[in-house]
């Protein structure tokens, strides 16, 4: 078998869902035994250290490429492989398209293996550079901010990230030269002790406003006034705020947010409507490519003016509001209330009278419609929900309302097919009729996915 510092020459053949190599490796013991191997590009041939063994598969590194795949490219940012936020710098924008269409499929393949992906490759990225219209940064105890290492909590500090939108360089270097200044601490998830934990930066696409918050261990932060009239200087800020999260956990927002100066919350456009976003409202960080999945859906999900549907995990109202005037009501579900209240403002703001939203956690669906004066069975259910998934519950309670559609986007392929198997668990309920990727999220190993489903 294979052991811990072993090196052994292998072709990589396959790519994992998070972006990793794959090889399998034979000997007279072991035949086709996998080897997943970071910054690998299938067909490179390579010297593979092997850091990791497990009873199933191993884990590697690149100790020498003996012949690069023709897909292999020299990576556009300095700081790949050490920063853990890209996984396909180092391959053609057209290969990383196929890789992730490749992905969806497999999600899909054991339950439905005749489930169509269209078009052939994800829809393509407009921009494959400076997309991110928000990022949080972590901050190292040498007091500089950056993102995590792969698979780990070490800060790798980072100048430029080439994903970021470019103004929020300068509000990162000038919050770093704050912290300097004053002589404040970098938070330790060891000791659970320091005061700055993450600089969170979000951005308006449309209009270019910025909000800024700031996430601290504590209650406040001293020198707050030169803190906002150092950052409210910056290109674009128009909002920053305080998050508070005293908790020793890795969840990175606190439930609490202090503004310190500007406006409540930044306003962006969006399918020709405006949203007013607030600091803890979910909002997709690539605007261009979400503009382009709400029109998909909106055109494609065979909606009429006699339907009344349900935008589950609404969040500030984006989906629903989108497509508001194809249909007769659409009920939003959201758990966080803040979310919730901007949706109100968001439907007031563009003049949309047929929109309603409400508290509630995605499980408690079935409560919430069923409890409405003018109750009616949805026609359709429209889900967008976190990486993990929808959860048994909230799954029995949307074959409970038994919508004729469903339209289920997700950022993870993988719990998407898992949930849609689990629909039609009991008896089969609901066929694919449409699985579209979209990548939302390039250079990365992420992938969004919109899935049409409808009654058998």
């Amino acid at each position: 078998m294979l052991k811990k510092n072993d090196v052994v020459e292998l072709t990589v053949t396959d790519m994992s869902f998070e972006g990793m190599g794959v090889a399998r490796y034979s000997d007279e013991d072991v035949k086709g035994f996998v080897v997943f191997i970071h910054n690998a590009v299938v067909g490179d041939l390579i010297d593979c250290r092997i850091v990791k063994v497990l009873s199933k598969m191993a884990y590697g590194i690149i100790e020498n490429i003996l012949s690069p795949a023709e897909d292999r490219i020299a990576p556009t940012c300095g700081y790949f492989p050490k920063c853990g936020g890209c996984t396909h710098m180092n391959a053609r924008y057209e290969t990383e398209l196929r890789y992730k269409k490749n992905c969806v499929a497999a999600a899909f393949k054991n339950n439905y293996p005749d489930a169509e992906v269209i078009p052939e490759n994800p829809v393509p990225s407009p921009a494959l550079q400076q997309y991110r219209n928000k990022i949080i940064c972590p901050l190292s105890q040498d007091l500089k901010f950056g993102f995590f290492a792969r698979h780990s909590h070490r800060i790798v500090p980072v100048e430029n990230c080439c994903l970021q939108d470019e103004d929020f360089e300068p509000i990162i270097r000038k919050t770093e030269e704050f912290i300097r200044t004053y002589s404040l601490t970098a938070y330790d998830e060891k000791t659970g002790r320091g005061l700055i934990r993450n600089l969170y930066l979000r951005k308006a696409h449309a209009t270019g406003e910025i909000m800024v918050c700031l996430v601290i261990n504590g209650k406040n932060i001293p020198h707050k006034e030169q803190f906002t009239t150092m950052i409210s200087a910056c290109k674009g800020v128009t909002s920053i705020y305080l998050n508070i999260n005293r908790e020793m956990t890795n969840v990175v927002l606190g439930k609490t947010c202090v503004p310190l100066w500007g406006k409540e919350s930044i306003t962006d456009l969006l399918c020709g409507l405006k949203f007013r976003i607030a600091p803890l409202s979910f909002y997709q960080i690539n605007s261009p490519q979400t503009e382009n999945i709400y029109r998909f859906v909106a055109e494609n999900a065979g909606l009429t003016k006699d339907d009344t549907v349900i935008d589950l995990y609404c969040g500030i109202g984006t989906i629903g509001l989108c497509i508001a005037d194809r249909v007769k009501n659409v009920l939003g579900i959201e758990v966080i209330e803040q979310a919730v209240n901007n949706a109100y403002e968001n439907a007031e703001l563009n003049k949309i009278k047929n929109a309603e939203f409400y508290p509630a956690k995605a499980e408690k669906l079935t409560e919430v419609i069923r409890s409405l004066p003018k109750f009616r069975t949805p026609d359709a259910i429209i889900v967008d929900p976190p990486r993990k998934g929808l959860g048994e519950k909230t799954i029995a309670a949307i074959l409970d309302l038994a919508p004729k559609k469903l339209i289920y986007i997700s950022c993870n392929p993988a719990t998407q097919a898992r949930d849609i198997a689990m629909l039609n668990k009991e008896k089969p309920t609901y066929k694919i009729d449409r699985i579209t990727p979209f990548d939302m999220f390039p250079r990365t190993g992420h992938v969004e996915t919109v899935c049409f489903l409808s009654q058998y």
